[in-house]
């Protein structure tokens, strides 16, 4: 960078620099401006601290007039212009130099005509560092009062500066102290500037993370809003998010010696990559903003969508906490972050697996800040893990907004996991409720069921006793009147056999009654064999027949028997089988309509005979049908109709036809014939095996 300059340059026109160039040009014209007007080789201008060069610093160069020339290519020429250069970067100069160290302590002008007489004159043990140039001029530069920088100019050949040149330093002095005071502040401005941007955008960020909080109650979306917000703001290439997952609960927090057995999953991720097609140079501590705020040359890549595994990602990448000792030394570390400016060496012994995971090509900074559990003595939840290409510094405010971050969203996923948790124990209590209502509700029909039957047994136990009583009493009340008349000494003759008979009447009812119940009592086991004998069951039942039509004659039933052409054959125990036909007959006439006809029907079905006794009357109700051959059971209303009879007949039917290996089933609906009006027609259907082979076959 050159200039057009006034040989007689003094301080308005350093002035005039100052207040028409920028901070980073400023020192730089004016170093450029006093070497160049002042015919020397070389000029310095800094400020300086603690006896050390500091920003800001420039030094320009004439390298024209100095002793062996840097060679230049053949097919060049090296023109004026490029004969001087004004360095950026710091000088390569030190400030032991006694020269030096007078100038800054004594706050005088110091010339040397030639540096190598001074060096000899000077003691050869001396630490200080000899300078580049012959002669050399040097001064203060003053703000204030007080020495606020250097002015350094010199010769490559000795050379006597005179007064003038003194003098000539001498006022520029206080402008350039001001120059370096104005651009000290204006770096002071900036930097407090850049700090508030810093803290502002670290308070953005931190209200973010809150706010991703508060209005989502998905612990992946939160995450993954979380790490978007972090990359952008910190302006690094990648943020990922690692969560631990326990195998032995009591080794979750971190030791110095032992590593718990853990999976760590890869739960969300979200990279940014430059724009190449621009440069731009970027603070490690600031990012840079453009002035819509947004970050310059970052673009999203396609590729980062939240996978969250507690459960809903089942693709999300799993490896064991032991398997990687980026990771590892970060658990290790916890719960201080593990903040790396250049990873390389620790990368570079990652396995294969592990690097391709994490994305650790081409990566070299690296940070770690642990998600931790403070509640359980700094339990390790996961990791929080940043990554960028290039070597980087992790500064204070950063690993300290990171740490904030951490910890809102550490208490996130813990509030999440007790939410769940709670859930958990919600739906477990839910379901044991359900089960303990769907138990009691079986309990209370169950109980519903036994008051039912129990109110049933009342009934029929009321009606059993109503029916015994009657049964008993009334045999019971005639014979004792029978035997009190047989006790009077004038009753003639007749009357006294008509007692004697009602009293042999009597006493067989009562002898009946007793015997059903040992009856009963005897084939309820089945202890009694069967002695099957070959029954004409044509003689069999027409002897019935003519028995029960006298003893129907009365009521008017008429008993109509239908047997097949060829009498069939049934070889079975006879007491039995004829007890069997003895009491259907019996309740036949007992309940049918006076005026009717009892049906008995014979058939033959295989290797069975099929009996069929129907009788038209009231029938039989559908809640007493299913109970019609229980013991001591009478059909509804029956007791009050005063029909004789205990309830046994059917019971002890029963069990003879269970004896002799039959079965009996029972029917009663409307009757079908016009003639019945609106009687019912009420049938007993018996079946029993032809022949012994068959019972034989049943007992085994």
């Amino acid at each position: 960078m050159q200039y057009q300059v006034d040989p007689a340059l003094n301080g308005p026109q350093f002035y005039q620099i100052l207040a028409t160039s920028t901070d980073r040009e400023i020192l730089l014209q004016i170093a450029n401006t006093l070497g160049a007007a002042w015919g020397v080789d070389f000029c310095l201008v800094a400020a300086v601290a603690n006896q050390k060069l500091i920003n800001p610093n420039a030094c320009w160069e004439n390298k024209s007039d100095r002793p062996n020339p840097a060679p230049v290519a053949a097919d060049s020429t090296q023109t004026a212009e490029q004969s001087q250069t004004t360095k950026l970067e710091s000088p390569n100069i030190s400030l032991d130099h006694p020269l030096l160290v007078k100038v800054l302590a004594e706050g005088e002008i110091v010339a040397i005509s030639d540096e190598l007489d001074t060096a000899a004159a000077s003691s050869p043990n001396s630490p200080a560092t000899p300078l580049s140039w012959r002669a050399i001029l040097a001064g203060p530069a003053r703000f204030g009062g007080s020495v606020n920088g250097i002015i350094v100019v010199g010769k490559s050949q000795p050379y006597e500066w005179s007064v003038a040149d003194k003098k000539r330093l001498e006022a520029v002095s206080d402008a350039i102290g001001i120059a370096i005071c104005h651009i000290q502040k204006n770096q002071e401005i900036a930097s407090l500037k850049q700090q508030l941007e810093q803290q502002a955008q670290y308070k953005n960020l931190l209200k973010s993370v809150t706010a991703a909080i508060e209005t989502s109650s998905e612990v992946d979306l939160i995450l993954q809003r979380v790490i978007e917000r972090t990359v952008d703001t910190l302006q690094v290439d990648r943020g990922q998010i690692l969560l631990l997952k326990y195998t032995d609960s009591l080794l979750e927090t971190s030791s110095l010696t032992q590593t718990p057995k853990a999976k760590v999953e890869l739960v969300c991720e979200f990279a940014v990559k430059k724009n190449t097609n621009k440069q731009t140079i970027k603070s490690n501590n600031v990012p840079k903003k453009s002035a819509s705020g947004k970050t310059k040359n970052l673009e999203k890549t396609a590729n980062s969508k939240s996978q969250i595994s507690n459960s809903k990602s089942k693709n999300s990448p799993v490896f064991w906490l032991s398997e990687s000792n980026l990771c590892d030394r970060a658990f290790h570390t916890a719960p201080k972050p593990l903040a790396l400016a250049d990873a390389s060496e620790l990368i570079g012994k990652e396995p294969e697996k592990l690097a391709e995971i994490l994305k650790l090509q081409d990566i070299r900074a690296l940070l770690l800040v642990p998600l931790t559990d403070t509640n359980k003595e700094q339990t390790v939840l996961g990791f929080l893990v940043l990554q960028h290409s290039e070597p980087r510094h992790w500064s204070p405010e950063e690993l300290e907004v990171l740490e904030s971050v951490c910890s809102r969203v550490s208490k996130a996923i813990i509030q999440n996991q007790k939410l769940k948790q709670a859930q958990t124990l919600v739906e477990d209590r839910t379901a044991q409720l359900q089960q303990s209502l769907e138990v009691q509700e079986k309990l209370y029909a169950k109980s519903a069921n036994q008051r039912e039957q129990l109110r049933k047994l009342k009934l029929m136990k009321d009606e059993f006793l109503s029916t015994m009583s009657h049964e008993l009493r009334t045999p019971l009340t005639i014979m004792k009147l029978a035997i009190l008349m047989l006790k009077q000494a004038e009753q003639p003759l007749a009357s006294r056999a008509k007692y004697l008979d009602i009293l042999e009447q009597q006493c067989s009812k009562q002898t009946a009654l007793v015997n059903d119940l040992l009856a009963l009592k005897q084939f309820e086991p089945q202890q009694v064999p069967i002695a099957p004998i070959e029954i004409d069951l044509k003689h069999l039942i027409q002897d019935l027949a003519g028995d029960f039509e006298k003893n129907w004659a009365q009521k008017g039933l008429t008993l109509k028997v239908n047997l097949p052409k060829s009498s069939p054959s049934l070889q079975t125990d006879l007491d039995s089988f004829k007890r069997v036909l003895l009491e259907l007959l019996t309740n036949a006439g007992k309940y049918s309509a006076a005026g009717s006809a009892v049906i008995l029907e014979v058939s033959e079905a295989g290797d069975c005979i099929v009996l069929s006794l129907s009788n038209f009357g009231r029938g039989i109700s559908a809640a007493d049908l299913p109970h019609i051959f229980d013991k001591f059971r009478r059909g509804t209303g029956i007791t009050d109709q005063a029909i004789a009879g205990t309830g046994l007949g059917l019971a002890l039917v029963k069990c003879l036809v269970e004896h002799l290996n039959g079965t009996i089933e029972v029917s009663s609906s409307p009757a079908e014939s016009s003639e019945a009006g609106d009687l019912w027609r009420t049938s007993f259907t018996l079946t029993l095996l032809k022949s012994p082979a068959e019972f034989c076959h049943l007992e085994e």
